[in-house]
């Protein structure tokens, strides 16, 4: 992306600010009530789905308070949205969209912090016990391209999360009884079956919405940002008018969830669009 476009004139311009610019306290109190409002909702989810249920948004906690210490978002930078956490990235690291090879090879920082905290970064990191049978793999597709966005965007990962942030609006992590990770759009129709009450798994439906919702504001609320990106048809249909009354709809992007694309298309294909 050439060096003369609005967005590298607006992060140059907001790198030159104080770190007053940022809001760290407010971004870490959004992310903590959220993450508690998903375990009051953890054992109804499990009980109406059959899915085993994590929080990688409390027990990640550790890991996600030093990122946010050491790569304070400014205002008016990007926020995006994704879905719920993955097994082999948040799950383990406790930072959507991050394994542990992205933040030991390209968040040195942060991986120095957590070596002197803890010891070795070893797989599979924060998974807890009970998740290591459903684990099979060492990376995570969407790391992949994420991290090739913020290398693309700010030539590296540590400038990049300076001015993205990543907000889930669900942070629960799901495996259905085959061992198959789920995410928000799969709950209706496993609520339906397991329960046979289509009102019932309707209810449980909007009381994530509603989750989703108030995650969603209050991550705008604290961060400011300038632009909002909505990853996947579930989190735009989800979001998408929330966000339309919060920032207005020419500052909101939907774009394919990274999960399965090709990484260099898609990540200069977000970087030309915003």
């Amino acid at each position: 992306m050439p060096e003369s476009t609005p967005l590298r004139n607006l992060t140059a311009a907001r790198r030159k600010r104080s770190s007053a610019g940022s809001r760290p306290s407010e971004w870490g109190s959004a992310w903590r009530r959220s993450a508690r409002r998903w375990e009051s909702l953890a054992s109804q989810i499990a009980s109406a789905t059959g899915w085993r249920v994590w929080n990688p948004g409390r027990y990640g906690e550790r890991w996600h308070s030093l990122f946010r210490s050491l790569y304070p978002v400014q205002e008016e930078g990007i926020l995006i949205f994704g879905l719920n956490p993955g097994p082999y990235g948040m799950a383990q690291t406790g930072i959507p969209f991050t394994d542990l090879k992205r933040l030991e090879a390209q968040l040195p920082a942060l991986a120095g912090a957590i070596r002197r905290r803890a010891g070795p970064l070893r797989l599979p990191g924060l998974a807890p016990r009970s998740l290591h049978p459903f684990l099979s793999r060492t990376f995570e597709s969407s790391s992949v391209r994420v991290y090739r966005f913020l290398l693309l965007g700010w030539g590296n990962a540590e400038r990049g999360w300076r001015e993205v942030a990543v907000a889930n609006g669900c942070s629960l992590l799901f495996i259905d009884p085959s061992g198959k990770n789920r995410t928000p759009a799969d709950l209706y129709a496993a609520a339906s079956r397991v329960t046979r009450n289509r009102e019932a798994a309707r209810q449980i439906l909007e009381r994530c919405l509603r989750a989703r919702r108030l995650a969603a504001r209050d991550a705008v609320r604290a961060l400011s940002p300038k632009g909002v990106v909505l990853l996947g048809k579930d989190t735009q249909n989800a979001l998408g008018e929330e966000m339309k009354r919060l920032v207005g709809e020419a500052r909101i992007l939907g774009w394919e969830h990274p999960t399965r694309a090709v990484p260099d298309p898609w990540a200069r294909g977000l970087l030309a669009e915003i």
